[in-house]
């Protein structure tokens, strides 16, 4: 192995435990702040609850795997877990950006002012996208199960190469790097002219006020999401697409790049929940609600502690007290 690469992949030893631990905390915080009452009756917020979910579960896995390759220690050590190993990786990150995809169609929908279109934005439809999304991710990266194989004299999980092959990579490349960001950019600036559109005629009545509210910052958190999304993911993209049709390109350092990119977007998995508390009102407030609650369980916890320790402490005062009578009774 390069001398390069092994510093790069030194480097997760510091990295990968900072990035599991924003990945679970501000995940969970995205997860509690989006199940509330305020946020829950919006049929994109199941896209980014999915999404939330997808992303624990990405670090969950590839985090430990990351970690341990910086002590050098491979986790993928047979024919079985190479392929799950590459399975599942694919597999949850074509999820989640469905996810992404499938919230900026919905914002979009939303914001039109076609009744047709705006049927589409229900909580019962994102639910049926969501499963059907789920399956189509299963079911299409099956191949992934196949053309990747553990070579016993490299002992490593090496992609094989032929024309199917190639053809299946070029396909994920166009679904995953090409199609889905010039969907998601598009729906993000339909949405936003739609919007634009709305906010220059007659004024929404006072009881659609609050939904309007919440529904515009719902669309801001995406927009802002969206770009952010592209920027982080776009680089590993690029020199994946590289190597996978130019095997020759696989030099050290471009490996060596490679690993950084791929570090560079699990940022991806939680920038989210900074993304949505700078470009929200309505989610910083339910962020501080959460926050106060949290301190009032932790102070009634220990008020609670205290009365438990004063009440033990009085109780064996009196019993000392009831020794010393008795002793004093004896004698």
């Amino acid at each position: 192995m390069s001398n390069i690469i092994e510093l790069v992949l030194r480097t997760n030893i510091y990295t990968q435990p900072i990035q599991f631990l924003l990945a679970i905390i501000t995940n969970t915080f995205n997860i509690r702040i989006l199940c509330s009452r305020t946020l829950h009756l919006s049929a994109c917020t199941h896209y980014f609850l999915a999404y939330a979910i997808l992303s624990i579960i990405y670090a969950c896995l590839l985090c430990p795997i990351q970690f341990a390759r910086g002590f050098s220690i491979d986790l993928i050590h047979g024919k079985i877990s190479c392929k799950i190993h590459a399975y599942l990786l694919f597999v949850i990150p074509l999820q989640a950006n469905i996810m992404i995809l499938l919230a900026s169609f919905d914002r979009y929908c939303s914001s039109s002012q076609i009744c047709r279109l705006q049927s589409t934005s229900s909580i019962r439809i994102a639910r049926k996208y969501i499963v059907s999304s789920i399956l189509f991710c299963l079911i299409y990266m099956l191949p992934m199960l196949f053309i990747y194989n553990w070579d016993k004299n490299l002992r490593k999980c090496l992609l094989k190469s032929n024309t199917i092959i190639n053809i299946y990579i070029c396909s994920q490349v166009i679904i995953y790097y090409i199609l889905s960001p010039i969907l998601m950019i598009s729906f993000g600036i339909l949405t936003i002219y739609n919007i634009h559109q709305q906010s220059t005629r007659i004024k929404p009545l006072i009881t659609s006020t609050q939904r309007r509210r919440t529904e515009g910052q719902l669309a801001r958190m995406l927009v802002l999401q969206v770009i952010v999304h592209i920027i982080l993911v776009l680089p590993f993209g690029i020199l994946y697409s590289i190597n996978s049709f130019i095997p020759s390109t696989q030099t050290p350092n471009i490996i060596a790049i490679r690993l950084i990119f791929v570090t560079w977007q699990q940022c991806d998995y939680f920038v989210s929940f900074f993304l949505y508390i700078l470009s929200a009102n309505i989610y910083r407030e339910q962020f501080i609600i959460i926050v106060k609650s949290i301190k009032c369980v932790k102070e009634q916890t220990q008020y609670f502690l205290q009365s438990e320790k004063i009440s033990s402490d009085h109780l064996h005062m009196v019993k000392m007290d009831r020794l010393f009578l008795h002793k004093k009774i004896i004698h």
